[in-house]
């Protein structure tokens, strides 16, 4: 095993990423609310391996996108658990701002808000005459009467109010999502804020801001380093394979100007060949008529 940790490199795939680059969420949330689960891929947290990464330029990263990687996935965590937070705050409001159900009269209840409502409406009858009558002192002391039956009426009709929930009473944490009592004691409030899921928010949140100043959004045009290796194999191949056709073409052309030549050559000699045969006949020729022609002396 220890032989195989030398060999192992940070590019193989059994090595964890996120984990070279300062942060693995699935470590950081293991069984907390905010758990992501397994590692889909590497999970090898190699030290030799971070190490090796950490010797790179920050250019050299960049080429590897190990980096981008880890910024848009916690971008998207960060995103996730801000909607849960506005989500929670938004319900806990609606929950404040509920209102009681109306309540439901008996038959003595409903009996006596009628009596106090028709005696109410006499009253009002009553003090408007006086005050048009002028008599402003009586009229006011019938309205107060009118205002104490109003009262009466309210007390039986009034809906019970509902017993302060523990929803009314918590708070959400703008940072985890986690849902807090605001009658929480201070050691509970300082085992929240010393927890593994409201630090290992802290941690995202701090290492999503430092990879949005220091990395930035991934360019449209970037490539992975191994697929700009594959694209410059890729392209030595092609300049190979047009070399040798080049190559090729030079051969063929190089052949057809070879049988060209000793085509050229071999014609050359046949006709060489053929105006020698010819001045030999008729040299031939000539001999025998000179001899023919002493012959023809002698007689």
């Amino acid at each position: 095993e220890d032989r195989e940790k030398l060999r192992r490199k940070f590019t193989d795939r059994s090595v964890c990423k996120f984990y070279l680059c300062g942060l693995c969420p699935y470590e950081l949330f293991d069984q907390t609310k905010s758990d992501v689960g397994p590692h889909r891929e590497g999970s090898e947290h190699d030290l030799r391996c971070k190490q090796e990464w950490e010797s790179l330029t920050d250019e050299e990263r960049k080429e590897y996108g190990y980096e981008y990687d880890l910024l848009e996935w916690l971008e998207e965590l960060v995103k996730q658990c801000d909607e849960r937070i506005e989500a929670t705050r938004k319900r806990l409001k609606e929950k404040q701002e509920e209102k009681p159900p109306e309540k439901k009269l008996n038959e003595e209840e409903q009996e006596k808000v009628l009596k106090l409502t028709a005696q109410m409406d006499e009253l009002i009858a009553e003090a408007e005459k006086l005050g048009e009558a002028g008599e402003v002192d009586k009229s006011l002391a019938v309205t107060e009467q009118v205002n104490s039956l109003k009262k009466q009426i309210t007390d039986i009709t009034q809906p019970i109010p509902l017993p302060l929930s523990n929803d009314r009473l918590m708070v959400v944490c703008e940072v985890s999502g986690n849902l807090l009592c605001s009658t929480d004691t201070e050691d509970r409030k300082a085992r929240h804020y010393a927890g593994r899921h409201y630090q290992g928010w802290i941690k995202a949140r701090e290492k999503l801001k430092e990879l949005r100043e220091r990395v930035g959004p991934r360019p449209a045009d970037w490539k992975p380093k191994r697929r700009k290796e594959f694209d410059r194999k890729r392209q030595d191949r092609d300049r190979d394979r047009d070399g040798d056709r080049k190559r090729d073409r030079d051969r063929d052309g190089e052949r057809r100007r070879r049988v060209r030549n000793r085509d050229r050559d071999r014609d050359f000699r046949r006709r060489r060949r053929d105006r020698s045969d010819s001045r030999e006949r008729r040299r031939r020729k000539s001999r025998s008529r000179d001899r023919s022609r002493d012959r023809r002396r002698r007689r």
